[in-house]
């Protein structure tokens, strides 16, 4: 089971922290991603994820705006989606995330897969959540700045490849 930092998620911890609660930093697992759409432009696909809330209250993700960039050179097209999705307190959801590959990056990003057993990671920008449904203690625009990596077979297996 890869565990994989998850901004919006540590957003959600520190937003929590700063309303006077001790959450424990939920995680994410990669579920499956599936084609979406192929264009000039470039592959989408809607990665899912698997968000385990530790907690004993409920997360909910309203707003995310973020940039990946694969191996510290390949920077995806910034992700600015809204999924109002709660996390349940104490239980795992799975979150659907659109991403847009463009052709270009493609082949640099499947040969850093390759080469090594895992593909590092950055994510940048900031989030909107709301923790406690019945409060509503809501933070706007925290930053985020996470490093993480997938694993090969993690990131393959969610595609449908084997290797």
């Amino acid at each position: 089971m890869t565990k994989l930092p998850a901004p919006l998620l540590l957003v959600t911890a520190l937003a929590l922290g700063a309303a006077g609660c001790a959450p424990e930093k939920p995680t994410l697992r990669l579920h499956h991603a599936e084609l979406r759409s192929a264009s000039l432009r470039g592959v989408g696909l809607d990665v899912y994820l698997t968000v385990d809330n530790p907690n004993s209250f409920d997360i909910e993700i309203r707003n995310v705006r973020v940039t990946v960039t694969f191996a510290e050179k390949y920077a995806l097209p910034s992700i600015d989606y809204s999924p109002n999705q709660w996390l349940a307190a104490g239980q795992s959801t799975v979150v659907r995330v659109p991403v847009a590959i463009p052709f270009a990056l493609v082949p640099g990003v499947v040969d850093e897969a390759r080469r090594s057993p895992t593909l590092r990671y950055t994510v940048k920008g900031s989030a909107d959540v709301t923790a406690v449904r019945a409060l509503g203690v809501e933070r706007d625009n925290y930053p985020i700045d996470e490093v993480g990596a997938l694993g090969r077979e993690d990131l393959l297996g969610a595609a449908g490849i084997s290797f």
